[in-house]
């Protein structure tokens, strides 16, 4: 059995080298080549990927092993997020007594993604998952066959301190960073909400994700990382993997000496563009409905409409019908108008008779005009 404890790694980061974040790739390994390419990254940068490498995207198994390839110049440090250490933990503590539940997932994940990194392993070693004693049949030889690739997971920091900042998956649940050593790994790594939900005010700028930073706002459906300069916190997890409209972000710093206001970013998403035709002003009041607040009443159900009431905040609006979920609920959604100039490059989601949801430079909303 492979154990799961809290490391603690310090390191010092060399001034005039860019230091690339990102987080939460989820076996995306296409939005991850691609949003490196983007970067022009190099050897003479330092990438730290802040967790959650696998599960929830189409190439897992391929992702896992690639970032193991790049670890191999020393350049890229990697950090243990909670699926993977959850992914670990439930492998090797596979037994009759929870393997239904873990073949439900599996289910759901198939339907998500297309696989999961559990059937990508069974697949290696030569066996197909149909049911729940598939995954007990071929636990054995995916533990033998995969040992390296677990050992890299478990090897992997849950935080890192440099000069000026800290990496880690989740967040920090004490402000002095040694005082986090006796916290479990999924309590540094799972940390909902830890830019809300955290009383400390850090001394070094935390870098973290987890948490995708759309569900910091009910009323904008953003997805760029977020800087909260008073607490000390850099949230960065753009959706991949979790959301349809999800996007992988990296975070880059010029040097490790810069100001934090020098900092930007870049993401990468595969949602196909077009050319806004028609300038648009932006709407004043908005709303953004999650998974956190997703209750809802159908008030007129239409054909491609419906007129309904967000049971938090006692919104009123139309929705389309393919957002409501089991009649009392929907998917993310947002009835935000989005500011837009003809020329404007924007991300197609939906199509409506109504007009479209897209999302430009990383905000999700209405466009009513028209496009190319």
């Amino acid at each position: 059995m492979i154990n799961l404890t809290t490391k603690i790694k310090e390191m010092t980061v060399e001034s005039g080298k860019r230091i690339l974040v990102t987080s939460d790739i989820h076996g995306n390994l296409k939005y991850f080549k691609n949003v490196l390419t983007k970067a022009s990254f190099s050897d003479n940068d330092i990438l730290f990927i802040v967790g959650d490498i696998i599960e929830k995207g189409p190439e897992n198994l391929k992702t896992l092993r690639y970032v193991m390839e790049l670890c191999k110049k020393g350049n890229v440090i990697p950090l243990i997020g909670n699926v993977d250490a959850y992914r670990i933990k439930l492998i090797y503590g596979l037994s009759e007594e929870n393997v239904s539940g873990f073949y439900n997932y599996i289910l759901s994940l198939r339907e998500w993604a297309g696989t999961s990194f559990y059937e990508e392993l069974a697949n290696e070693c030569g066996y197909s998952i149909n049911s729940p004693e598939d995954i007990l049949s071929a636990k054995e030889a995916v533990i033998e066959r995969l040992e390296s690739e677990f050992s890299f997971l478990a090897s992997l920091p849950t935080i890192i301190e440099t000069q000026n900042y800290v990496f880690v998956h989740g967040g920090l649940r004490e402000k002095d960073i040694e005082g986090n050593i006796n916290k479990g790994v999924l309590e540094l790594t799972k940390f909902d909400a830890f830019m809300t939900n955290t009383p400390h005010t850090f001394d070094k700028f935390v870098i973290a994700g987890h948490w995708p930073v759309v569900l910091y706002s009910n009323s904008i459906q953003q997805m760029n990382p977020i800087i909260d300069r008073n607490k000390k916190i850099i949230s960065i997890d753009g959706g991949c993997g979790v959301k349809k409209e999800g996007q992988l972000n990296l975070l880059i710093i010029p040097d490790i000496n810069c100001s934090v206001d020098d900092i930007t970013y870049i993401s990468h998403d595969d949602i196909a563009t077009v050319t806004a035709l028609e300038n648009q002003e932006e709407s004043n009041e908005s709303i953004y409905i999650s998974w956190l607040n997703r209750e809802i009443r159908i008030i007129n159900k239409g054909d491609e409409f419906s007129y309904i009431e967000h049971m938090q905040s006692g919104h009123k609006f139309d929705i389309p019908n393919r957002y409501i979920r089991n009649e009392n609920e929907c998917y993310d959604y947002t009835d935000y108008l989005l500011p837009v100039k003809s020329g404007d490059k924007l991300s197609l989601i939906t199509e409506t008779t109504k007009g479209c949801i897209v999302k430009k430079d990383g905000v999700i909303g209405w466009y009513l005009g028209k496009y190319d």
